[in-house]
């Protein structure tokens, strides 16, 4: 901007540096297995029909099937944005937290909806870019939002501040009610109902709409487990889809042989966390490896 360039050419070098940083790190990732001389199968895995919890089945992306069989399973396969009902995502102009990271353009204005970290994460990236930033929280008091996920309380007041301090527009006590997304004129804004928490009415002299250039829900996490039939495994799941887990991080197979770390297994959903419990899981796995230097 400095320099004067225009947006447009802004926001692809910004592109260009996210891309190249993802494909550096997938590459590092690739060369760590090679070098540690891991066998690794690119494709997606589900166990067996037959109850059995030591074969698994990988369909490649070639559509081949390829059977692997393990004395021991680590299930890490992560997790993906929840997507509220209602919410017409498009991958063009509203998102989840994943789907924003392909965005094609810069915009003007933006409108959030969370309260966690993810959310604070792109409200403040989206601001630092220049643009306005509209957080729409449910909760009445932001910092008990954050709380309630964990953050201490002065760590939160201080995240909550530094909001106002950006500049971020926060609607408390909020949440989308409808959606009006022109089909036909990108340039015209998103018009976005909003009311009171769990449907009630705002208090007076608060907004009522919130109009923006793009939307980002960032509501959430849930287990990556839907498609690994785990039933069958006799792999139990909680109410959200995360892996029940005893004290040393084994799931409820019936080999008990199958552990499972990570976003798997619910909040926190974060990376620390989930290197940290699969550390652990390998160690629990393989006890003749103790004493094995194990690092992220």
């Amino acid at each position: 901007r400095g320099m004067g360039l225009r947006e447009e050419s802004v926001w692809n070098e910004i592109l260009t540096a996210c891309v190249e940083l993802a494909s550096s790190s997938a590459r590092d990732v690739r060369r760590q297995l090679e070098y540690a001389g891991v066998d690794y199968i690119e494709g997606f895995a589900s166990f067996s029909d037959s109850g059995g919890t030591h074969d698994l089945f990988v369909t490649k992306s070639d559509f081949s099937i390829e059977t692997l069989r393990a004395d021991k399973v680590l299930i890490a396969t992560g997790s993906k944005p929840f997507r509220p009902g209602g919410i017409p995502f498009d991958g063009k102009r509203v998102f989840d937290s994943d789907s924003i990271n392909q965005i094609n353009y810069l915009p003007k204005s933006i409108a959030i909806t969370g309260s966690g970290i993810i959310a604070i994460e792109f409200a403040k990236i989206f601001r630092n870019l220049g643009a306005e930033v509209t957080l729409i929280i449910r909760d009445n008091i932001p910092r008990n939002a954050l709380m309630k996920i964990g953050l201490d309380k002065d760590i939160a007041a201080t995240l909550v501040a530094d909001l106002a301090r950006s500049g971020i527009k926060v609607e408390r006590g909020a949440q989308a009610k409808s959606f009006d997304v022109p089909k036909d004129n990108d340039r015209a804004p998103i018009r976005i109902a909003i009311e009171g928490r769990n449907g009630s009415a705002r208090p007076t002299g608060a907004a009522l709409e919130v109009r923006c250039d793009a939307y980002l829900a960032a509501v959430g996490r849930k287990p990556n487990t839907a498609n690994l039939n785990l039933p069958a495994a006799g792999i139990e799941v909680d109410e959200y889809g995360g892996i029940v887990v005893d004290s040393n991080l084994r799931a409820t197979a019936g080999g008990k042989n199958v552990y499972a770390a990570g976003d798997v297994l619910g909040r926190p959903f974060l990376a620390s966390t989930g290197v940290a419990q699969g550390v652990a899981a390998v160690q629990i796995m393989f006890p003749e490896a103790e004493g094995t230097l194990l690092t992220s």
